[in-house]
């Protein structure tokens, strides 16, 4: 029979875990058994890792960028429920364009449309000349492709066929046209123009006729319904993962040396959302349109660090306080970015009561974010921890747990207990669950007494009661036996967790070290 240690008093088990929290763990969390928490680690996603030791040698012209696999690339099953694509309904979606009743597309090929650019009456054309312009460009992708057939069926190609009398027709009346646009015939056309006074409505897109010949008109048009057809094609195509449709949203990001592709959708102004790609500046977090406009902000920008107070350091691993009230861009940039790599995140703009702590590793270049959680500057329900990420380039490197250490570290110097706010993500499930098993096996290993109690535990390691017993709960050393709650000390765990620090020792720069905190808790009403 395994040993037992008692666990607390009966008088001291009313206060801290009573009968319904040490069956059903802490309220608001799932139960989680020894088997599901193996399965949800199976699920967590698989990051490319940066080769830091390159970093520091690489000049802004030579850098090399490395691409961050997304949540597609994994396999159905090994995707938290969370990380799915979220079903949206294109059909109750309205186009913004006044007058539009969201009907046809302006590639021709969808029925509705609820963009801008997808709209035949911004283009001044209407739902039935754009599906008759998509049936054309069908019928000669086809008569194009037969021709590439030809040429190959001949000797390695390098006969061409005749043309056919037909398309001599086509090609004589493709050179007259273009002949009529120059010199005194397009100064002529332009003049016409400005007497008529042919100008587009506004919001609409400016007037094309009379400016080149029809043929290169339809050309242009051709080009851009096969350029928003295959945008439109992936932003309404089934998902792989689900039922739904995927959202019309930023897919890529452009960050320091890294191109990360996205896993849901933030809410960055209009003009910014539409884009597929989005670039930022990995100081100040700025967001930008075009790779041209980073490198002009780069060669401009002074920054090369967080905003804010450096309240740790150690090695090349600092930490940073930074108000949202006092550099409310930087934070509400921060906001918008961690959007992009979390599901339940709903702060964007509202950013004065937070206090945010960004983590960041230093070089010759400057201080690169890893990774932020925020708090609340006065939180009544004794939050530590309102929002945490890691960045993906980051992940699966110890910083996670690194940021929920800290964040507990800051709990012990304010004397208090803390936990994170719910609802928790699963990746920050995983992670706190993984924390807490750590923490609090490290305790039992170390503790010679002969009793201990939760509240003994709570306030050695800050974690609140509640984490502590869903946890025991999970590792099945938690148990009801003649009116007491007893630990059952299951010296196989122990085994194992020494063994596992024995055989995947921990970087000495990765452990939060109290002694290189300078911060004094501040007093908010």
């Amino acid at each position: 029979m395994p040993k037992r240690k008692e666990l607390m008093s009966e008088s001291e088990e009313s206060e801290f875990v009573g009968d319904s929290s040490a069956d059903e763990g802490a309220p608001g969390e799932k139960r989680l058994t020894r088997r599901s928490a193996a399965n949800a680690s199976k699920k967590r996603k698989v990051i490319a890792q940066a080769d830091s030791s390159s970093e520091a040698g690489e000049s802004e012209q030579g850098m090399k960028y490395e691409r961050v696999p997304s949540k597609d690339e994994m396999r159905p099953e090994d995707i938290p429920r969370s990380m799915r694509a979220v079903s949206t309904d294109s059909s109750n979606q309205e186009c913004p364009v006044p007058g539009c009743d969201s009907t046809g597309h302006f590639s021709g090929k969808f029925d509705r449309h609820h963009t801008v650019a997808g709209c035949p009456l911004y283009h001044n054309m209407t739902a039935e000349e754009c599906k008759e312009m998509y049936s054309s460009r069908t019928r000669m992708a086809v008569e194009r492709s037969r021709a590439i057939q030809e040429i190959h069926d001949n000797r390695m190609g390098l006969r061409k066929p005749n043309p056919t009398e037909n398309q001599r027709v086509k090609r004589d009346a493709f050179k007259n046209a273009r002949l009529l646009l120059k010199g005194d015939n397009l100064f002529d056309m332009r003049e016409k123009r400005k007497n008529h006074k042919l100008k587009h409505e506004k919001g609409r897109e400016p007037l094309l006729n009379g400016v080149t010949s029809k043929y290169d008109l339809q050309l242009f048009r051709e080009a851009q319904q096969r350029a928003l057809e295959e945008s439109s094609f992936e932003a309404i195509q089934h998902c792989q993962f689900g039922d739904g449709l995927s959202e019309y949203r930023i897919k890529h990001i452009e960050i320091g040396r890294y191109e990360l592709e996205t896993w849901y959708a933030s809410p960055y102004p209009e003009e910014y959302s539409r884009l597929q790609k989005l670039y930022l500046c990995e100081f100040c977090l700025k967001y930008m349109k075009t790779s041209t406009i980073l490198r002009r902000h780069l060669a401009k920008c002074v920054w090369r660090h967080p905003p804010g107070d450096e309240i740790y350091r150690k090695g090349a691993i600092s930490v940073f306080e930074v108000d949202g009230k006092r550099n409310k861009i930087y934070c509400q940039n921060l906001c918008l970015l961690a959007k992009l790599f979390l599901d339940h995140k709903t702060l964007y703009y509202d950013v004065e009561p937070f206090l945010f702590y960004v983590m960041t590793t230093a070089n010759n270049h400057g201080c690169h974010i890893v990774g932020y959680f925020s708090k609340e500057k006065k939180s009544f329900l004794n939050y530590n921890v309102s929002c945490i990420l890691t960045l993906p380039q980051s992940m699966r490197q110890g910083y996670g747990k690194m940021l929920i250490d800290f964040s507990y570290l800051l709990s012990k110097v304010e004397e208090k207990v803390g936990s994170p706010e719910r609802p928790l993500s699963d990746l920050g499930l995983i992670s706190y669950r993984s924390y807490w098993k750590e923490v609090l096996l490290n305790y039992l290993h170390k503790y010679t007494g002969s009793e201990v109690t939760i509240k003994d535990i709570s306030q050695e390691t800050a974690i609140n009661a509640n984490d502590i017993v869903s946890t025991l709960q999970a590792l099945g050393m938690l148990k009801y036996w003649k009116g007491k709650h007893l630990v059952l000390k299951k010296q196989e765990l122990f085994d194992e967790y020494v063994e596992k620090r024995a055989r995947k020792p921990l970087d000495n720069n990765k452990i939060i070290d109290p002694n290189c905190l300078k911060w004094t808790p501040k007093q908010y009403t």
